[in-house]
C-alpha cells in the first residue's frame, strides 16, 4: 500500500472517531464541522473565476457554443451542441465498422470512468456532492469523447484526410465554429480533469486504423498523446515546436496543459531560481527579529518588511517601446522556436519572440491569468508576461513599432490587440513578478549615456525620423514630387547653361 492510499485509510479512521462523538456537548458540534472541513481535497484545479475578475469582462470566462464538465451544465445557450457532443462519441467508439468492437469499446470506457468519480470531485473547487454519481459519470465520459473525437477530426483535417460523416458536421462545415470551439475549451471553468481523456485516449487509440499512404490519400497514424492532438488544435501563440514528450505528468486539464506549454522548459528543474518566493523582501525569517516595540501585529509585519540593506526595486519598464526606442534601445524579433517568455535583454537590444494575436487570445491570456490566481501550485509566469507587455504597449505607436518588428502579428485591425488588453490586468495581484532583472537592466541603460551602441541607434532614429518628416511635408502626393522633379531638372539645365556661358568653347 502506498503513502496516499495510508493517509486515506488514517484519515478515514480519525473522521469515525468523531462520528461516535456524541452530541450531548457543544464541542461536539465543533468537531462535527471540522470532520467535513479533513474531507478537503489538495488536489483542486478547476475554479470559478472570481467575482472581481469576471466583471471585467464576463464575456471572456463564459463559453459560446458547448459546456465542458459539470459548472455549466445548464445554461439553456448552450443546448444545441448536447446532441452533437452525443454523436461524435458514437464517432469516436466506431472506430471500425464491427459492431462487437465498438460494444466493446463502449464497455471498458464506461467502467474505466464510472470508477473516477470521487477522484474527479476532488479536481472542482465547487461542491459536486448534490449530483448523482451515475450524472456526473456520464458528463466525463461524453464530454471527453466528444473532445479527443474533436481533436482527432481536426487533425486528421490538418492532414487533409476526408472526414466521416463530414457533410452533416456543423463543427467542420462553419467557418466560426472552430475558433468557438478553441475559445470554450480553453475556460478555466469549462474544463475535466486531463486523466479522464488521458484514460479514454489509451482504451480507444488502438482501435483508431491506420491509414496507408495511397495515391489518393496521405499516410495517416494517430498521435500517440493526448498532449500532442491538444497542442495541435488550440495552435498556441508562439510557433514552438509540438513534441510528444511534452511532460503532463502535473497537468490538471488543457488550460493548464496550455499554461505549462508557454513556460520555459529548464522551469521544473530551476524553479528555486526562478520563483523567488523570499525575495519580496530580500532577507530570511530569523527567530531573533527585532518585536520589542511591536505593540500590534500591523507594526510588527511593518518592521518585517523594512529592508536589512537599500535593495534595488525590481519593476516594470518605465518607458513604452516607442519611448525606448527613441532612447536608443533597440528591438529584434527573437526565434519562433523560443518559449513564449524567452525574453532578454542584451547589447542594447530586447529580444521578444513573436505571438500570434486572434480573436481568443484575449480570453486565452484573461483564463490564464484567473488560473494563477486561484491554484496557489502555479506560478505566475502569464502574468508576469502580461505586465510587461502591457508596461511595453501604451499606445497604437507601440503596436506599431512591435508589428513591424514582427513581434506581434495579428489579425485584428487598426491596433485592436491594445483595446483587449487594455483591461486585462484589472483587480489582479501578482504573486512575483519574473522579469524584474530584465526591466532593471533596461531601465538603466536607457538612463546611461556611456553605450556607443545606444548612442548609434539613438542618431539613426533621429536621421529615420526626419526623412519620414520630410517625405510626409514634401512628398505627399504625386503632384509634389512631379514638381520637385521638374524644378531639379530646371535647375540642373539652369546650372549647365551658366557654366557654358562662362566657359563658351
Amino acid at each position: 500500500m502506498d503513502d496516499l492510499e495510508k493517509s486515506a485509510e488514517m484519515e478515514e479512521e480519525h473522521i469515525q472517531g468523531y462520528e461516535e462523538i456524541p452530541m450531548n456537548d457543544k464541542w461536539t458540534m465543533i468537531a462535527h464541522k471540522l470532520r467535513d472541513v479533513q474531507k478537503g481535497s489538495e488536489d483542486l484545479s478547476i475554479y470559478r473565476v472570481p467575482s472581481e475578475l469576471r466583471k471585467v469582462k464576463e464575456d471572456a470566462y463564459n463559453p459560446r457554443v458547448v459546456s465542458i464538465g459539470p459548472l455549466h451544465r445548464d445554461n439553456p445557450n448552450l443546448i444545441a451542441m448536447k446532441e452533437h457532443k452525443w454523436r461524435y462519441m458514437l464517432f469516436i467508439l466506431q472506430q471500425t465498422d464491427d459492431y462487437e468492437n465498438t460494444k466493446e469499446c463502449l464497455k471498458t470506457c464506461t467502467n474505466a470512468i464510472y470508477g473516477l468519480n470521487k477522484k474527479v470531485c476532488e479536481s472542482y473547487a465547487e461542491d459536486l456532492k448534490k449530483m448523482v454519481e451515475e450524472d456526473l459519470a456520464e458528463i466525463m465520459l461524453v464530454d471527453g469523447c466528444f473532445m479527443l473525437e474533436l481533436f482527432l477530426r481536426y487533425d486528421r483535417y490538418c492532414s487533409n484526410i476526408p472526414l466521416k460523416h463530414q457533410s452533416n458536421d456543423p463543427i467542420f462545415n462553419t467557418a466560426w465554429m472552430i475558433p468557438a470551439l478553441k475559445h470554450d475549451l480553453a475556460l478555466l471553468e469549462n474544463q475535466i480533469p486531463f486523466f479522464i481523456l488521458e484514460t479514454l485516449y489509451d482504451i480507444i487509440k488502438p482501435h483508431i486504423p491506420h491509414i496507408p499512404h495511397t495515391p489518393h490519400t496521405v499516410e495517416y497514424k494517430p498521435p500517440n498523446s493526448v498532449t500532442s492532438l491538444a497542442l495541435n488544435f488550440f495552435q498556441p501563440m508562439n510557433q514552438k515546436a509540438i513534441k510528444e514528450d511534452t511532460n503532463t505528468a502535473d497537468c490538471k486539464h488543457l488550460l493548464h496543459l496550455l499554461h505549462n506549454f508557454f513556460l520555459p522548459r529548464w522551469y521544473h528543474t530551476h524553479i528555486v531560481e526562478l520563483c523567488p518566493a523570499e525575495a519580496s523582501n530580500q532577507h530570511a525569517r530569523k527567530e531573533d527579529t527585532e518585536t520589542a516595540n511591536c505593540n500590534h501585529l500591523l507594526k510588527l509585519l511593518g518592521k518585517f518588511f523594512l529592508p536589512a540593506k537599500a535593495s534595488k526595486k525590481k519593476s516594470k519598464f518605465k518607458y513604452c517601446a516607442s519611448d525606448l526606442y527613441d532612447a536608443g534601445i533597440k528591438f529584434e524579433k527573437g526565434f519562433a522556436k523560443d518559449n513564449l517568455l524567452c525574453i532578454i535583454f542584451e547589447n542594447g537590444t530586447i529580444k521578444i519572440p513573436p505571438v500570434f494575436i486572434d480573436d481568443t487570445t484575449d480570453s486565452l491570456f484573461r483564463n490564464l491569468i484567473a488560473f494563477e490566481q486561484c491554484h496557489l501550485k502555479s506560478s505566475h509566469h502569464i502574468t508576469s508576461y502580461v505586465i510587461l507587455m502591457k508596461s511595453l504597449i501604451r499606445s497604437k505607436a507601440d503596436i506599431k513599432l512591435l508589428k513591424k518588428k514582427e513581434i506581434i502579428n495579428e489579425n485584428f485591425a487598426g491596433g485592436e490587440y491594445f483595446v483587449h488588453f487594455e483591461s486585462i490586468l484589472d483587480h489582479v495581484n501578482p504573486k512575483d513578478f519574473f522579469f524584474g532583472d530584465l526591466c532593471d537592466q533596461v531601465n538603466d541603460y536607457s538612463r546611461s549615456w556611456f553605450h556607443w551602441r545606444k548612442f548609434k541607434v539613438f542618431w539613426m532614429v533621429r536621421l529615420q525620423r526626419y526623412m519620414r518628416s520630410l517625405y510626409d511635408t514634401y512628398f505627399s502626393s504625386p503632384w509634389s514630387i512631379t514638381a520637385f522633379l521638374a524644378a531639379a531638372v530646371l535647375f540642373s539645365l539652369t546650372v549647365i547653361q551658366t557654366y557654358y556661358a562662362i566657359h563658351p568653347r
